[in-house]
């Protein structure tokens, strides 16, 4: 498994509320992608959520919790959601858009609320996006990423990781197999970035993003 992530600073705000984490243990890959509000405190609760859910899941693994089958990832991704709740926000205000991804025994488990999301890229560096943003300009469940991009109601986002309600992610799994390969990110990168640089950012990661309003990260993964 081969991995790297990027993350930019757009003009909107003078710092970066996104974060993003990856490891791989030699066994499972560990994905955290987060996408802070515009609410005050939600950059470092982005920051803090990362890493507590990397550390909180790596310790439950390594205290010998499953999560080499669809259902026990989910229930661990569960679990380590709820017990950071209260920890967090008795540390930090705000809000943030979150993906959580599992790739493990040749499966991919994921878990989100609000608009980060997973895509599958082709040999061009296409993306098929399998994640739907939870957002007001896709309340019906049924556009398409390109279809959101021109809607700036996807702006509203309608489910996210905050004070006050208990975590509730959509879940959405599949196969993972030796030649996929995946990238998590947040909403600047598929709704600010063209399709054609979307491909360019995956084939060139160091490429140069200077004029976009919203910070843009990514998590480009390979099996």
């Amino acid at each position: 498994m081969i991995y790297a992530t990027r993350s930019v600073k757009g003009q909107a705000r003078e710092d970066n509320r996104d974060c993003a984490g990856a490891v791989f243990d030699g066994v499972r890959g560990l994905f955290v992608i987060v996408d802070g509000t515009s609410k005050p405190g939600s950059g470092q609760l982005a920051q803090g959520f990362v890493q507590g859910l990397i550390d909180t899941y790596q310790l439950r693994v390594g205290q010998g919790v499953g999560d080499d089958t669809h259902d026990l990832a989910i229930q661990l991704i569960r679990s380590v959601l709820a017990d950071m709740h209260a920890p967090l926000f008795a540390e930090w205000s705000g809000s943030t858009s979150y993906l959580v991804a599992v790739v493990v025994n040749g499966l991919l488990t994921i878990a989100y609320e609000g608009d980060c999301g997973c895509g599958v890229v082709n040999a061009e560096g296409r993306i098929d996006w399998i994640t739907s943003p939870h957002c007001l300009a896709n309340w019906k469940r049924d556009r398409s990423h390109r279809e959101l991009v021109c809607d700036p109601a996807r702006h509203r986002i309608t489910r996210s990781y905050k004070a006050g309600r208990a975590p509730e992610p959509e879940i959405v799994v599949r196969s993972a197999v030796v030649g996929e390969r995946f990238v998590f990110a947040t909403d600047g990168f598929w709704g600010e970035m063209s399709e054609v640089r979307q491909a360019e950012a995956l084939k060139s990661p160091e490429i140069t993003i200077t004029d976009l309003e919203d910070d843009v990260t990514w998590i480009d993964v390979r099996l």
